[in-house]
């Protein structure tokens, strides 16, 4: 089993003020990885990605070495998630610490952290077909992330997909009771959020809000563009069986649609 490696100070050494905690509340496909590039472009900031993935450790790239923690080893993270966590958030190098929540990763470890005030709330949303045929193409295509640096897949990588009815069923279902379980904790506690929309998350005035959000005052004017976004099409272009795709959400009841409000 892996030991977290301290990332206090030597002793002596006078310590940072201590950074603000907080956690980024989203779901897949929504754009957040982008976001994550975009945030922490801020000086002082470190935000990690998906530190709670079932198949994987999360941390940013430059943290698994501190931490002493490889990518792979989700059982050492889950035999003290609690420590792990304390440890994620005890980094006198950073003014900003914060990592990704999504819907499978609602576990115990997390809740202290949802209930925590000192703990600030950016919650990502975008509607759920969109995030919903990305995932089916990703899947698909074996292509999950497009990098400015890097040339286009060979071949055509963006070939239509068929719209499962019954999976997209389970997936609102899930998104549905994952926002309720936020909005619940939430209002319990009476914490604010900050929210975020998919498509302005590459909108440098939205950044320099999450961070004044966060109690930073810098400014960017534009973000350096790592990850990039496939040119949109509309879903007639992108779904094999549109016309059952179009009648589903003709026949759909308005309570089934929750989660896109």
């Amino acid at each position: 089993m892996y030991i977290f490696r301290s990332m206090s100070p030597v002793s002596g050494l006078k310590r940072m003020q201590s950074c603000q905690k907080f956690v980024l509340l989203a779901s897949p496909r929504t754009g957040s990885q982008a976001l994550n590039s975009h945030l922490n472009q801020y000086d002082g900031m470190v935000m990690h990605g998906e530190v709670f993935n079932p198949s994987f450790v999360g941390l940013r790239h430059d943290y698994h070495e501190k931490m002493n923690l490889e990518r792979e080893d989700v059982a050492a993270r889950d035999a003290d998630p609690d420590q792990f966590i304390a440890q994620i958030f005890d980094d006198p190098s950073a003014r900003f610490v914060g990592f990704h929540i999504f819907p499978d990763q609602t576990r115990a470890a997390v809740l202290p952290v949802l209930e925590d005030e000192s703990v600030k709330k950016l919650w990502l949303v975008r509607n759920p077909v969109a995030s919903f045929v990305s995932l089916l193409e990703a899947e698909a295509s074996g292509v999950w992330i497009l990098h400015a640096s890097e040339p286009l897949p060979a071949g055509d990588y963006r070939q239509k997909v068929h719209f499962d009815i019954d999976r997209f069923n389970a997936y609102l279902y899930e998104l549905n009771l994952f926002r309720t379980k936020i909005r619940s904790v939430l209002f319990e506690t009476g914490q604010p959020y900050f929210p975020i929309h998919y498509s302005d998350i590459a909108d440098p005035l939205v950044g320099n809000a999450i961070i004044a959000y966060l109690g930073g005052d810098q400014r960017l004017d534009h973000f350096e563009i790592d990850i990039v976004k496939p040119p949109p099409r509309p879903f007639v272009e992108r779904i094999e069986n549109y016309w059952e795709f179009t009648a589903y959400f003709r026949a759909i009841s308005s309570e089934a649609l929750y989660a896109f409000g």
